[in-house]
C-alpha cells in the first residue's frame, strides 16, 4: 500500500548487505528526480563515498569520475535510472528496483530496445543474488509471475498505522458548468482554499505538459498539426511556440488559420501550464510550481523543485506523473487529479493497468504524515470500475479483474506480444511490405501447425500514423510458446528481406502498442 514504509525496509536490506561483507547494491529508480531524492537520504545514512548516482542527467566528466570508482570498486551502493543496470557495478549482492512497474523503464528509442526490469532480473541471475522488485501497484505480469511462485511480500498498512487519504470523486458532467477557471471544480477549489488556510500543501495532477494540447480554427474547423507527425501541435505557453512532442518541430504561435486565413482560433485542452496560469489567477498570493519534463530541460532545476516543496517554501505542486511517485511530504494533505479519465483514452491493452497506476500512485502522495489526507478525482464517468478501485487503493480487486481479462484475450502474462512496426516514407510501400510480411508468416505459422500458439493481429496503420515524416504500420504478434516461440519468431524475422526504403521495428514486450 503507498506509504507503507518500503523506502526503510530497503535501507535495512541495504545495511545487511553491507554489514555481511564486500557485496554491492545496485538500486534502479524510474526518474531522475525519485532517484537524486533518494541519494540524498542515502548519502545522509551511509556516507558520501559510498553513494553513487547514474542517469542521462549527469555530466560525462561525472560519469568518468563514477566509472573510475566503479573500477576501483569504491562504490557501495550505485542508484540511477535505467541505464544503471548497465554500469560495471562489481560484486553485485542485492538488486532493488523501486516502483518496477514504471514504463521509463522500458527503453524504445534509441536502440537498443530494452526493458531495464528485465535486464536487472537477469543480472540477478547469472551473480545468483536476490532481486526485490517494489510497488504499491505492481506490474500486472510481474505480481501474476510472483504470486504463481510464492514470492510476494504484502505491507497492507501504512507505516505508524496512518490512515489512507479520503476519496472524493467529482462527477463532472455536473460540474462542468459551475467551473472556476474552466477546470476547477467547486468542491476541489474549497478543498485547496482549506489546505492552504491549515497552512498545508496541495498536489494538482494534469498528465499532459505544455498550455493547450490543440488549436482549433473554429471557421473551418482545421487542427494545426505538426508538418511530420499525425498529431496535433501543443501550445507552450511560456515561449509563445507550438511543439511537437514526438519529433521535436517547433515553430511560433499563430494569430491565423494557415488554411482559411480566419483569426477565429481556439486553444483546446488542458496541459500544466495552462493549470498554472489559472492556479496562479485563483490563489495571487501562495507560492506556486511546476515540474514537468520542460522544467527538466535545465540541469538540477527538478532538484530545486523538489528541494523548496519538501521545505514547504512552495504551497501548491503542478506536474506531470513524475509528481505521482516518490514524494514522501508529510505536509502534504491535498491531492487533485484534473482528469481522471485521460489514462482510460487510449486503445491499448494496458490503459486501464496505467490508468490504475497512476491515479493510485498519486492517491498515496496525500496524508503521509499525522494529519488526514484527501484526494479528488475529476471525472466524467465516476462509476467507471479502475476509477472507483483506484479511489480505494484497492489493488488485488484490480488485479482479479484485470487478470481474467488477459487471460480471455491471450494477452501478457499468458502470452509474449512482438510489435513489429514498418515505416516508409512512402505509405504504400509501408502497408504493402507489412502485408507481405504478414501473408509469409501466416503461411509459416500453418506449415509448423502452431496457430493455436502464435497469432497474427493486423496489419493496419498505427494509432499515430505518421512520426517525423515516415508512415507507420503495424503487426502485433501474440507468442504462447513463449521461448520456442520466440526463437521461431526471431528466425524469421532474420529472414525478412525488405526494401531499402522501408524500415521494421521487432519490440518484444512492448509497453504500449501505439
Amino acid at each position: 500500500i503507498t506509504a507503507s514504509g518500503k523506502t526503510e525496509i530497503y535501507f535495512h536490506l541495504i545495511r545487511d548487505v553491507l554489514q555481511d561483507g564486500h557485496k554491492n547494491i545496485l538500486m534502479l529508480f524510474p526518474e531522475i528526480a525519485l532517484a537524486s531524492q533518494i541519494a540524498k537520504r542515502l548519502v545522509k545514512k551511509f556516507g558520501k563515498a559510498s553513494v553513487a548516482i547514474w542517469h542521462s542527467s549527469v555530466s560525462a566528466g561525472e560519469k568518468f569520475d563514477v566509472w573510475q570508482k566503479l573500477k576501483k570498486n569504491e562504490i557501495r551502493i550505485l542508484l540511477g535510472a535505467r541505464s544503471a543496470v548497465f554500469a560495471p557495478l562489481q560484486d553485485i549482492g542485492l538488486i532493488i528496483v523501486d516502483e518496477e512497474h514504471e514504463s521509463s523503464y522500458k527503453q524504445t528509442m534509441p536502440n537498443p530496445r530494452y526493458n531495464a526490469v528485465s535486464v536487472a532480473k537477469q543480472l540477478a541471475k547469472v551473480n545468483n543474488i536476490p532481486i526485490i522488485l517494489g510497488s504499491a501497484t505492481p506490474d500486472i505480469s510481474s505480481y501474476y509471475n510472483c504470486k504463481l511462485a510464492n514470492n510476494i511480500v504484502s505491507l497492507n498498512r501504512r507505516y505508524n498505522d496512518f490512515s489512507l487519504a479520503t476519496t472524493h470523486i467529482i462527477d463532472m458532467r455536473e460540474e462542468i458548468f459551475k467551473t472556476k477557471g474552466g477546470f476547477f471544480s467547486l468542491p476541489m477549489l474549497k478543498a485547496i482554499e482549506t489546505t492552504l488556510e491549515n497552512n498545508k500543501q496541495a498536489i494538482l495532477l494534469i498528465n499532459r505538459r505544455g498550455f493547450a494540447s490543440s488549436t482549433i480554427c473554429l471557421a473551418c474547423g482545421n487542427i494545426i498539426k505538426c508538418p511530420k507527425c499525425d498529431i496535433p501541435l501543443i501550445l507552450h505557453k511560456p515561449k509563445n511556440v507550438l511543439k511537437c512532442h514526438y519529433c521535436d518541430f517547433e515553430t511560433s504561435n499563430v494569430d491565423f488559420c494557415p488554411k482559411c486565413g480566419s483569426d477565429a482560433l481556439k486553444n483546446c485542452g488542458l496541459g500544466t501550464q495552462r493549470v498554472e496560469e489559472a492556479a496562479k489567477k485563483l490563489f495571487p498570493n501562495i507560492k506556486i510550481a511546476r515540474l514537468d519534463s520542460d522544467v527538466m530541460e535545465k540541469k538540477n532545476e527538478h532538484i530545486k523543485i523538489l528541494d523548496k516543496f519538501e521545505n514547504g517554501d512552495i504551497s501548491i505542486l503542478i506536474g506531470t506523473q513524475m509528481i505521482a511517485k516518490g514524494l514522501d511530504n508529510k505536509n502534504v494533505t491535498f491531492v487533485g487529479v484534473l482528469q481522471a479519465d485521460s489514462p482510460f483514452t487510449l486503445p491499448d491493452y494496458r490503459s486501464q493497468e496505467r490508468g490504475f497506476q497512476l491515479l493510485t500512485q498519486v492517491a498515496g502522495r496525500s496524508g503521509r504524515g499525522e494529519n488526514k489526507g484527501t484526494v479528488y478525482f475529476q471525472t466524467f464517468n465516476p462509476n467507471f470500475f479502475v476509477i472507483e478501485q483506484a479511489s480505494k487503493q484497492n489493488y488485488n480487486q484490480f488485479f482479479e479483474t484485470e487478470i481474467k481479462s488477459r487471460e480471455m484475450f491471450d494477452y501478457p502474462p499468458f502470452s509474449m506480444l512482438f510489435h513489429l512496426i514498418f515505416s516508409s516514407q512512402n505509405n504504400l510501400m509501408a502497408s504493402k511490405s507489412a502485408l507481405e510480411v504478414s501473408s509469409q508468416l501466416l503461411k509459416l505459422i500453418k506449415e509448423k501447425t502452431v496457430e493455436d500458439y502464435i497469432q497474427i493481429l493486423g496489419p493496419n496503420p498505427c494509432l499515430i500514423s505518421c512520426i517525423k515524416g515516415f508512415y507507420r504500420w503495424q503487426i502485433l504478434i501474440k507468442n504462447k510458446l513463449h521461448a520456442k516461440g520466440h526463437r521461431f519468431l526471431t528466425s524469421f524475422f532474420k529472414s525478412i528481406k525488405l526494401p531499402e526504403n522501408v524500415k521494421m521495428i521487432v519490440d518484444v514486450d512492448p509497453y504500449d502498442i501505439l
